[in-house]
């Protein structure tokens, strides 16, 4: 699913390291004392065979505490990022959340949690009145009423369903879905076939790739055998890497359309070394939420990953574009800005909020940058924060949806524009899980 994400390069020790917690004791929530440190608590998987999301999560969190305290902090408070590792474990989660309610003073936010473990964990934040900034894609959240629950991610179902409209879009009449069995990967699965069907694009094989095989090539003969004109995707960097690697040595390798997942460093490195780097840029095409024009908010973000690109995972440049990093930033500046809003520390006062100065109305004034919104609420105005992402508009799901784009691989971080599939043609396709 959408938070549970492809292996990044850096170690577990690394991650580890980056992502410690920033001091803690008993008690949380509540009105933070005079210029007292704010507790944002990473609720993410940061060892473990999903490291990769505490990664993507550090890879937008720190920088945006970084740019926050370097404004001034919130009303005069410094932020301060504690790590809470779930193992993308359920098991494991649920005790790590406790004891992090139990334990952690002047906890403002959770940034999280990720797929694995929002089920479990999303009703104890909310009962414990704790307002987090989630990327689980899970359809269970499209309608949520939890009021502490906060997505500015599209929902797995909408990237498959993009995925399949780019497809009718290039003219493609016979598709074949490679997905990995681990609960991450199959997330956009049933949005891809129910769109394919939807649309009467016929899904000539569906192959599911168990993890970190040593060889697909059983995979690789059926999947041959059914004469596939494109191939939908998700799995690991390592299950890709070896699976294409085959597929393009048996001279079966038609062009590729992967999930936002599969536009990170991790699965690019591994598929693009399998494949060659000229192969993978012609053949390659991953579907991501839209990215924003280069705005301030854009410049923002990119500024700042680079000004503390030393306490994020390496290499610090693949969260320039990272989604899930880029979400986790804009995220944070929502609630940095919520709490000024609000004249308050107390996540039951300042949650309502979020909204309010995220979404576009009619007075509002525009605000690109954390400093821009504290300028304009200090002036009486009411403000819109447009975010490194683009447009954030919450409905009353607390879920904020918009268009997705299909980009290549220019080789280099940049991602080469191909074309925009927008909410308004998503939301056509009648597949269940797109709000």
């Amino acid at each position: 699913m959408r938070a549970a994400r492809l292996k990044a390069a850096a170690t577990v020790g690394a991650v580890a390291l980056t992502l410690t917690a920033c001091g803690s004791s008993s008690g949380s929530g509540g009105t933070a004392s005079s210029k007292s440190t704010l507790t944002v608590a990473g609720v993410i998987a940061i060892t473990g065979a999903s490291d990769f999301e505490g990664q993507n999560q550090a890879g937008g969190i720190l920088p945006a505490i970084y740019a926050i305290n370097k404004a001034g902090g919130v009303m005069g408070h410094k932020l301060a990022y504690k790590g809470v590792d779930t193992r993308a474990d359920p098991a494991d989660a649920l005790p790590a959340v406790q004891q992090m309610l139990a334990t952690t003073s002047n906890l403002v936010m959770v940034a999280g949690p990720g797929s694995n473990s929002a089920p479990t964990i999303v009703p104890v934040l909310n009962n414990a009145k704790i307002p987090m900034t989630a990327v689980a894609g899970e359809s269970a959240f499209d309608r949520t009423k939890d009021p502490y629950f906060w997505r500015l991610f599209p929902p797995d179902a909408a990237n498959g369903t993009a995925m399949a409209l780019w497809a009718k879009q290039k003219g493609y009449t016979r598709v074949a879905a490679v997905f990995g069995t681990d609960s991450g990967s199959q997330g956009d699965l049933p949005g891809v076939v129910a769109s394919l069907k939807a649309m009467h694009i016929p899904l000539v094989a569906n192959i599911s790739l168990t993890p970190d095989q040593p060889t697909y090539l059983s995979s690789v003969h059926r999947l041959m055998a059914a004469h596939p004109q494109v191939i939908m995707t998700e799995s690991d960097a390592t299950t890709a890497g070896t699976f294409f690697g085959e597929l393009k040595q048996l001279g079966g390798l038609v062009p590729i359309i992967g999930t936002e997942a599969t536009f990170t460093a991790p699965w690019i490195t591994a598929v693009k070394g399998a494949l060659g780097a000229s192969t993978f840029q012609k053949d390659f095409t991953s579907l991501i939420t839209a990215p924003s024009s280069k705005t301030a908010a854009v410049t923002a973000y990119e500024q700042a990953v680079t000004a503390d690109k030393a306490q994020v995972p390496k290499p610090w440049q693949s969260y320039l574009n990272n989604p899930f990093s880029i979400t986790y930033w804009d995220g944070m500046m929502c609630v940095a800005l919520a709490m000024d809003a609000a004249h308050s520390t107390n996540p039951q006062v300042f949650n309502k909020y979020i909204m309010q100065v995220a979404n576009p109305g009619p007075g509002k004034v525009k605000v690109y940058t954390y400093a821009q919104g504290v300028k304009a609420l200090k002036q009486g105005k009411k403000i819109q924060y447009y975010g490194a992402t683009g447009l954030i508009d919450f409905n009353r799901f607390h879920n904020s949806f918009g268009n997705e784009e299909a980009v290549g691989s220019s080789g280099g971080p940049q991602p080469v524009e191909l074309g925009i599939i927008t909410a308004k043609q998503i939301e056509a396709v009648p597949v269940v899980g797109v709000p």
